[in-house]
């Protein structure tokens, strides 16, 4: 594939991941401020337990097949009715083994009055990510980004109509999304077919080892990335209480928005990055993304540093207001999240899950280290912090460790005056100054100058686009 047609193919389908992603989470996104009204700090703390524990439990459910059922589903000789046959298998058996959570769940009280929500939620959510990572192999993108698209819909409406109308809580909440997992995952088996697996059930043994061989190395990954971007949670619960756990999930909002635009592109990435890996070129085309993507981090970091305090006070409900006080070391922490991501992407192309383990449990017991020294002392601003300093050490490792594979060049000297330009501006975040705005105006127009190559190319390319749509019309 040429240099222009595989960058074509990379931006059509981050296009469509985009379409798909970024409806998705802006329909989340401007949810939470009727979240903050409905919901009290304390039931948004129980809320954001359960989607933790789920993200942990998950996993070991479905043996994190979701990976291995894309990367295999992507390769040219794909023995598709053998995968549609495992994937259905694992779904099957992983609902049967979920039931033992009710009871276990109704161990654990903060919250042991919603064993049936987290039961149905993991098991409906587990299930949709298969279904929908299966349409990613068969490079269904659209399909994909309409079931996530639909999926969220469908979360919204009912949310709205169960918390106001319903007055159902915490319940009402769960509720929406079991429903609206359950419609998407119909939808995905219908449009890619995976229903037809019940005509001929086809069990490969070898196929089955290797996917298992694929995705059993990820399930120690998974749970030590949910230590890194997770158990934070917990630990706040379990220091302070669910009410400051709640103020701490909405410190989050604005951070996500990082990995939410990061994941468009990622989700593109990483199908490229397969078809290229054998490209003679492969390292300078991998750099162009790199430097093209890591200044557009700095960009986008720099923008929600500049708003994030003014932003909060019309955002959310007075009560989750000092959520902003957490929230730059977030936000530099999901920037470094991001770009590990990146570097990370050759331990997904050559299937080395151990080098992916690896570097996820350095980030993770930093951590838990830091999250246990400095949430008694610091509050929820060291839960901030342990996780702003974890993601820094996973992307790091990743930086050195991934060089066997692909040997990025760091451009030190510019990179080093966007970092400083982001820490100036998350300092001044605490900093009451006259003329704080002004200043901060003043570094972020900075970085938009160090950066004007870039969003030159961008513009140039959107003219390109334009111009080619109006001559094929």
């Amino acid at each position: 594939m040429s240099k222009n047609s595989r960058s074509k193919y990379l931006f059509k389908n981050t296009v469509i991941f985009a379409l798909g992603n970024f409806s998705t989470k802006l329909i989340a996104f401007f949810l939470v401020p009727f979240y903050t009204y409905v919901l009290t700090t304390e039931e948004y703390g129980v809320i954001n337990l359960i989607f933790t524990l789920a993200t942990l439990i998950g996993p070991f459910l479905m043996v994190n097949l979701q990976d291995a059922v894309r990367r295999f589903a992507l390769e040219s000789n794909a023995d598709h009715k053998a995968i549609l046959s495992i994937e259905w298998g694992v779904i099957i058996v992983g609902h049967l083994f979920g039931l033992l959570l009710i009871p276990l769940a109704k161990m654990y009280a903060p919250i042991s009055s919603y064993s049936l929500e987290l039961y149905f939620y993991i098991v409906s959510l587990s299930a949709n990510t298969i279904f929908l990572e299966y349409l990613r192999g068969i490079e269904k993108m659209k399909a994909y980004s309409i079931c996530s698209v639909l999926s969220s819909l469908i979360i919204a409406v009912l949310n709205i109509f169960f918390l106001t109308r319903m007055q159902l809580g915490v319940s009402g909440y769960f509720l929406a999304y079991i429903i609206a997992f359950t419609f998407s995952s119909l939808i995905a088996i219908i449009i890619g077919k995976q229903y037809t697996v019940f005509r001929e059930w086809k069990w490969d043994k070898t196929l089955f080892r290797n996917m298992i061989k694929f995705s059993i190395p990820m399930i120690p990954n998974s749970l030590l990335w949910w230590v890194s971007s997770s158990s934070d949670h917990i630990m706040v619960t379990h220091f302070i209480n669910a009410a400051a756990n709640g103020i701490y999930t909405v410190s989050y909002k604005i951070p996500t928005l990082i990995s939410t635009v990061s994941n468009i592109f990622m989700q593109a990435w990483q199908i490229s990055a397969i078809k290229e890996n054998d490209s003679k070129d492969n390292d300078d085309f991998s750099n162009i993304m790199f430097d093209g993507y890591i200044r557009f981090i700095t960009l986008f970091t720099g923008f929600l540093l500049v708003i994030i305090k003014p932003f909060m006070y019309i955002y959310v409900n007075p009560s989750f207001v000092e959520a902003w006080k957490y929230t730059p070391f977030l936000i530099i922490g999901y920037a470094f999240s991001t770009l590990g991501t990146f570097v990370g992407t050759p331990y997904y192309v050559y299937k080395d899950m151990k080098g992916n383990m690896f570097s996820a449990s350095s980030g993770a017991i930093i951590n838990v280290i830091l999250n246990v020294i400095l949430i008694p002392t610091l509050g929820i601003q060291g839960a901030a912090i342990a996780t702003c300093f974890s993601y820094i050490v996973v992307f790091i490792y990743r930086v050195f460790d991934t060089r066997k594979y692909v040997i990025l060049n760091f451009k030190k000297k510019e990179y080093v005056a966007f970092l400083s330009g982001i820490l100036i501006l998350s300092a001044l975040c605490y900093v009451d100054i006259q003329w704080k705005i002004f200043i901060m105006l003043i570094i972020y127009a900075y970085l938009i100058v160090l950066n004007k190559k870039l969003i030159g190319t961008l513009y140039r390319s959107l003219k390109q686009r334009k111009m080619e749509k109006k001559n094929l019309s």
